[in-house]
């Protein structure tokens, strides 16, 4: 089967070669002849699958105490053979260089002095693998199934909204993203210069926001909304968690209210979940992708609660197969959209690194439109309005339209589609979509819930797991379910460290403790290797 794989990518990459020649030379330029639907096998074919996450060899993500002197940290490096690279100053933490092999036991030594916090081993994670597949895809169909074309008539988005697209950075010349542009970071190398040199991140931005209704190329989710491009992968289309924090770090104190990952691993890094936290409790809505490797495998950031894990679902609401799915993904999202690419091309992209910013997009229009609106009521509002579907998603594929009127939004008496760029026509749906109406007559309850799952697994290695939750003050109620009989403890803490409840037993282990207002610590320990669900419900914030 090698050789048919090898025809399929020839296939794709003429494709490719053949769209860049003809945006290039006529932007924007409608298909010669009528737009085909590819098949699903040729879908596939043109999506990567998610490799799983390697430790990077030779670095370790170290966090020190507070209090401990700097010359004692460089002293305590030094003494295990440990050299600085980096350091994310918001996270205390320091990104090192130790020699290949020797991680595992350097991290031992390193971890067993008492001035160290955390020491762990960093992971790569990829691009989500994907490529534009078919330059003549019927433009659009995805807004009006995500009923987008509707929310436009109450926003078309607002340049104060700051999209951050972390990837392999954006092409600066394309001409549908150029005046869209807000000063970026070269997370590789430190610099202001986040230029693409692989593709992927001019892809998935202008998902996003991409420049519309201006007579070429797409028009995106988010027309208005500005863009941060904040390079974290190389040009192989891979980077770290460390890449993927300190890229969070930065959008988050450069003004980011949405940050958009197309990115994912099969581990996380403590310092990975302590960017998402650090950016979530600043009001940032995250977003990323789930992955394309068509199993419930977790992939981070996606899985940690703060983050919309998204998977890609098809013009019918199935999830596309190459999609990666489970009830910790919380949104599915339409899997292919027309964009951008470089060099003046456009064509689309399939993957759920093209789902992932569709709803980045939508989150821009939703903080565009209620713009006293907080991170978490945007995100509640997108999962409460989701549509029900049958893919094995937590809420459903996302709805645009209801999400905005659940934010206040008000229903136009006639609401009319808004026309698609000239020279790129936009399908119209079969029947016109009818606006769902805002609910006024049933009050909204005294103390609203919301409710999550933590999934994780207990090994050898790692016989805790760790999850940060933001809630509001009162009573929470959560269920535990693993598969081996070997019993599992769950312990909660508040912010300023007293535990609230510490339980032990056997599946399923039911729950029930107060939580005071902020973000507490739930951690699941045990002695013996077992994957587990916890389900929480818990005041909203």
């Amino acid at each position: 089967m090698e050789w048919l794989a090898g025809l399929a990518k020839a296939v794709v990459q003429v494709a490719i070669a053949i769209g860049s020649m003809i945006g290039s030379a006529v932007p924007g330029a409608v298909p010669a002849h009528a737009p085909v639907t590819p098949s699903s096998a040729a879908v596939v074919a043109a999506v990567a699958s998610s490799p799983s996450s390697k430790a990077v060899p030779g670095q370790l993500l170290v966090r020190y105490r507070d209090g401990v002197q700097a010359a004692a940290v460089d002293a305590l490096e030094k003494s295990h053979g440990a050299a600085r690279k980096a350091e994310i100053r918001a996270l205390r933490l320091h990104v090192v260089s130790v020699p290949t092999g020797d991680e595992d036991a350097i991290a031992l030594a390193l971890g067993s002095d008492a001035r160290v916090e955390i020491v762990e081993r960093d992971f790569a994670v990829t691009a989500t693998g994907t490529t534009p597949n078919d330059y003549w895809w019927p433009n659009e169909w995805s807004e009006v199934k995500t009923r987008t074309n509707l929310a436009w008539d109450m926003t078309q988005g607002s340049s104060s909204i700051v999209i951050a697209s972390l990837d392999t950075g954006v092409d600066l010349t394309q001409p549908d993203l150029q005046a869209k542009l807000v000063a970026g970071y070269n997370v590789l190398n430190g610099s202001s210069d986040a230029t693409d040199d692989n593709g992927h991140g001019t892809w998935a931005a202008g998902v996003a926001a991409a420049a519309s209704n201006n007579s070429i190329g797409v028009a995106s989710y988010c027309w208005r909304c500005s863009l941060m491009p904040v390079k974290v992968l190389g040009a192989d289309g891979t980077g770290t968690t460390a890449n993927v924090a300190s890229g969070i770090i930065w959008a988050t104190d450069h003004g980011a209210r949405v940050i958009s990952m197309s990115l994912s691993g099969t581990t996380g890094t403590s310092a990975l979940q302590s960017a998402v936290y650090y950016a979530h409790s600043r009001g940032v809505v995250l977003v990323a992708a789930a992955g394309n490797s068509g199993s419930t495998t977790q992939t981070y950031p996606a899985a940690y609660p703060e983050v919309l894990g998204v998977a890609g679902s098809d013009p019918n609401d199935a999830l596309y197969a190459w999609s990666t799915y489970g009830a910790w993904v919380k949104l599915a999202a339409p899997g292919c959209n027309y964009t951008t690419g470089r060099s003046g091309w456009f064509g689309s992209f399939c993957g759920t690194s093209a789902a992932a910013p569709a709803i980045a997009g939508i989150a821009g229009l939703a903080l565009s439109h209620a713009g006293a609106a907080t991170n978490t009521a945007v995100e509640a509002a997108l999962e409460s309005t989701a549509v029900k579907i049958s893919a094995p998603v937590a809420y459903g594929r996302v709805d645009a339209y209801a999400a905005l009127l659940a934010l206040g939004g008000s229903s136009a008496a006639s609401p009319t589609p808004t026309p698609a760029p000239t020279l790129s026509p936009t399908p119209a749906p079969t029947v016109a979509p009818t606006p769902t109406p805002a609910s006024t007559a049933t009050p909204a309850p005294a103390v609203p819930t919301l409710s999550t799952t933590l999934s994780g697994a207990i090994t050898n290695k790692n016989t805790t797991r760790s999850f940060a939750l933001m809630s509001g003050a009162g009573t929470a109620s959560g269920t535990l379910t693993f598969s081996k009989t070997a019993p599992l403890t769950v312990t909660v803490y508040s912010a300023n460290g007293s535990i609230l409840l510490t339980q032990t037993g056997g599946s399923p282990l039911s729950l029930s403790f107060v939580l005071p207002a902020g973000t507490a610590q739930i951690v699941v320990s045990g002695t013996a290797q077992s994957s587990f669900s916890l389900t929480i419900t818990y005041p909203a914030p």
